[in-house]
């Protein structure tokens, strides 16, 4: 959108793993160098560690990009899965076509793939990604299939990538014999303070930016300090920055902006969040795993998926819930978790009076995901035709939830209600701003803004980045003088119906 704008050839901070914008601070170089080496050396087994958004699976792709032929990579980024499925997927990866499916068989098969390979001087390197997801089963496995070996060095390389928490796996008692085993070992850090803006520059010339300073100093030090240095909250924060700057036409990002975006993105700086109300949590079993479920990297275009759902094949969609992990926001994309699904009670309506005060109790719900859940399904039972404002909100009302794309089952989610104490803000001044609506494209919000303007209105709409592919543009009336004068917009924007939910839905899509 803002690409064209600022000179862009592709977009800056997308938050896709795309090893062309990987960063090449020490951290990183001795975190590709400890890879390279464990490969190149067959040191057997070698754990990469990192915080979520730490650029762990770029790592990974700048890795395969440059190993030389002789290496022979599997990439397992998928890790719900068992010991005798993921050597199905490693067999396939390597181009070997497995007619029994049985353990035993498999394991032959790929015994007998690396001697082969060993035989001709080459090296054979599984990559898996994710792997705090691994049982500790599967991870007691994979030690036994490292006794595929020479006198001299390991047939197959094992690469485990994966959060802080794979090292409280590996640090369970009956793990002891492959904590043992892991001969190389690094951990990404965030970046330091000083580190955001070579970073924040190097992301803006891989871009194919030439101009100067697009980014003032004083913002680049608010985005280390919102961002903690976590590179995919700086991709975030950065992001809807340019976007921000290209609503206003302005060609610098300042301070300013990055202080509305990270409050939009409810990102504090002391990592501190707001608390929101508490409510009844819907019961949910307490024998549910609580795995952590990606985003399918397949989108399904809107129209599509709305036709599928009108022609009754939620089966099928349920399906692919065991096949694609996770985009939990958008029609245009599979947003199941796996497994079983859960209800969310529909928010009561309130009729509206004619030429009378309506009056909203807030009636914020809080619900469990199970497996199985669809996010986007859920805004639709709690918001029906508000589905963008409600998604808005759910984000904003979770900032435990950096990313819709990345939920888990067992994790509880605020629905907060679209209610007078939720949508009408006092600002820090003591004036009013109003949320009126959100939309999934700029032109929607545009054609409302104007609409308001018309109205005599002071208007201004913010991009808000809710996921990796989704961004919402939010629709507000600012400079409300007082809660007189607020309680006044509120209901004329009730019984005018340019509140979001107050008239026709269809007008508000």
């Amino acid at each position: 959108m803002y690409n064209t704008y600022f000179g862009f050839l592709e977009s800056p901070f997308s938050v896709t793993p795309d090893p062309r914008f990987f960063y090449t601070n020490p951290v990183y170089l001795e975190a590709y160098a400890t890879l390279r080496y464990g490969i190149e050396a067959k040191k057997g087994f070698i754990v990469i560690t990192g915080e979520v958004g730490t650029g762990k699976t770029t790592l990974l792709r700048k890795l395969l990009r440059s190993l030389e032929d002789s290496v022979h990579s599997v990439l397992i980024f998928n890790t719900c899965l068992s010991f005798p499925e993921l050597l199905q997927v490693t067999l396939h990866d390597l181009g070997l076509a497995s007619k029994d499916a049985s353990k035993v068989t498999m394991l032959q098969e790929l015994n007998d793939y690396l001697i082969k390979q060993l035989k001709q001087g080459h090296t054979v390197a599984a990559l898996i990604d994710e792997a705090q997801n691994l049982s500790p089963e599967v991870l007691e496995d994979l030690r036994l299939l490292s006794n595929l070996e020479t006198d001299r060095e390991k047939l197959l390389q094992i690469v485990l990538v994966g959060q802080p928490e794979l090292e409280a796996k590996l640090d369970q008692p009956g793990l002891r014999q492959l904590k043992q085993r892991v001969a190389v070992q690094c951990r990404l850090d965030p970046l330091k303070d000083n580190e955001v803006g070579p970073y924040i520059d190097f992301r803006l010339r891989a871009a194919g930016y030439e101009g100067k300073g697009l980014f003032h100093p004083d913002a680049v030090q608010q985005i280390a300090c919102y961002s903690k240095g976590i590179p995919r909250l700086m991709n975030i924060i950065c992001d809807n920055a340019l976007l921000t700057a290209y609503a206003e036409s302005k060609k610098i990002v300042s301070a300013d902006m990055i202080k509305v975006v990270a409050t939009d993105l409810r990102i504090r700086s002391e990592l501190q969040v707001a608390k929101v109300e508490s409510a009844p949590a819907v019961s949910v079993p307490k024998t549910e795993r609580q795995t952590p479920i990606r985003e399918s990297p397949d989108r399904v275009p809107g129209h599509k998926l709305r036709r599928l759902v009108d022609a009754g094949v939620g089966t099928l969609l349920g399906m692919l819930a065991f096949v694609a992990v996770v985009s939990v926001i958008d029609p245009r994309s599979l947003l199941n978790i796996a497994g079983r699904s859960f209800e969310v009670v529909k928010q009561e309506s309130v009729p509206k009076k004619a030429n009378a005060e309506v009056e909203f109790k807030r009636k914020d719900q809080r619900v469990t995901i199970q497996y199985g859940a669809t996010i986007y399904k859920t805004a639709i039972d709690a918001y029906g035709a508000n589905t963008d404002l409600g998604m808005d909100l759910i984000k904003e009302f979770n900032p435990q939830i950096e990313d819709l794309n990345w939920v888990f089952a067992g994790q509880d989610l605020l629905l907060p209600s679209l209610t007078r104490e939720t949508l009408l803000r006092q600002q820090p001044d003591g004036s009013y701003h109003l949320i009126v609506a959100s939309f999934r494209s700029l032109k929607g919000a545009d054609e409302h803004a104007r609409l308001l303007r018309s109205k005599g209105y002071q208007v201004t709409i913010t991009p808000r980045r809710v996921s990796d592919n989704l961004l919402l543009h939010r629709v507000k009336i600012d400079g409300l003088k007082n809660l007189e004068e607020a309680n006044q917009i509120w209901q004329t924007g009730l019984s005018n119906q340019w509140l979001a939910f107050a008239g026709n839905p269809a007008a508000t899509r």
